[in-house]
């Protein structure tokens, strides 16, 4: 599936933070282009003209236009209204190029530093992180020193897990984070921190996923409503593998997903179980765990576990451990 253009989303959010640019790797052939017909008009005048324009002195322009440095999106943004405006280029025209700037680029880096990727298509690895960030991640904004880190964080208590993330950031992103292990009373967890700015906004702005560290009455990001069934179900996974448990007692194997909520159930809770229930794979409708904020959706069916196991199935090596266990015990062979 494939995502729109949103620099224009990502544009918006780094003139916030003037300081901070979101740089555009990989462009200059379209600065040449687009500094070629706006030279047409003003001559000897274009440097000075595009200089004042842009806010910047003429070395940093003519880094650009020979792909020395990247550029900022806001700064090819104006570069392009300006091309419009005084070469009477259609708004057709503009779309065209702002398009083909989001398609061609190379990556994204803040200012200048590290270039990293950003996915243009929503794939089943990107639904997959996706559904495990809404259960067991975060996006965080700190200040450290006088610079501003963006971050996004994934909490996990099996470390060998953890780096299976980790590997498909770094093949959706081109990045790798650190993976740390914490504790705090009887508590005992690994972390996994990406510090990217770039990253932070494409799941802010483009994934729409919400920030902070406890956020209750998760929902189901419109780009997952929207996605094909296929897409749907590796979110699911992903959120099972954050929220999820599978085992056996004496007398019945079971399967639950939980999610902490105010007075209802949260809707991802709701939606997932209706998903869920529409492939053939029935579980309860949610309830709330005694003396607690928290809805849990349930099975207790071996045949539904089963078909759990073999239509979402997990990443997580504990619980398809469990789920093979289980789906096989009994099996005629």
């Amino acid at each position: 599936m494939k995502l729109k253009n949103y620099l224009p989303e990502i544009e918006k959010a780094e003139n916030k933070e003037k300081r901070k640019n979101i740089c555009l790797h990989g462009v200059s052939p379209t600065i040449k282009s687009i500094y070629s017909d706006i030279k047409k008009l003003y001559n000897k005048k274009t440097i000075k003209k595009l200089s004042k324009e842009l806010n910047i002195p003429y070395q940093t322009l003519y880094s650009w236009v020979r792909g020395y440095n990247p550029i900022p999106i806001s700064k090819i943004y104006v570069l392009l209204r300006f091309w419009k405006k005084n070469c009477k280029k259609s708004e057709k025209e503009f779309t065209k190029r702002w398009d083909f700037i989001y398609m061609g680029n190379e990556g994204y880096s803040q200012n200048s530093q590290r270039k990293i990727i950003l996915p243009r298509e929503l794939n089943k690895d990107l639904a997959y992180i996706i559904g495990f960030f809404q259960g067991d991640g975060h996006l965080k904004k700190e200040n450290v020193g006088d610079f501003q880190e963006h971050s996004i964080y994934f909490y996990e208590g099996n470390k060998e897990f953890l780096e299976k993330i980790n590997e498909i950031l770094y093949k959706q992103f081109n990045i790798k984070g650190n993976i740390y292990f914490q504790t705090k009373e009887s508590k005992k967890w690994y972390t996994l921190r990406i510090c990217s700015k770039p990253v932070y906004l494409f799941f802010k702005n483009v994934l729409n996923l919400k920030s902070g560290k406890k956020v209750r009455d998760i929902e189901v990001p419109r780009i997952i409503k929207s996605s094909e069934l296929p897409l749907q179900f590796s979110f699911i996974r992903g959120f099972f593998d954050a929220e999820g448990g599978v085992g056996e007692t004496k007398k019945n194997p079971w399967l639950d997903i939980g999610q902490a909520s105010s007075d209802l159930p949260c809707e991802i809770l709701i939606w997932v179980r209706d998903k869920l229930n529409e492939n053939g794979i029935n579980l309860s409708e949610p309830k709330r765990t005694q003396n607690q904020e928290f809805f849990r959706i349930r099975t207790s069916k071996r045949e539904t576990i089963r078909r759990f196991f073999n239509v979402i199935s997990s990443n997580h090596p504990e619980k398809i451990n469990k789920l093979n266990q289980i789906a096989l015990k009994n099996v005629k062979c």
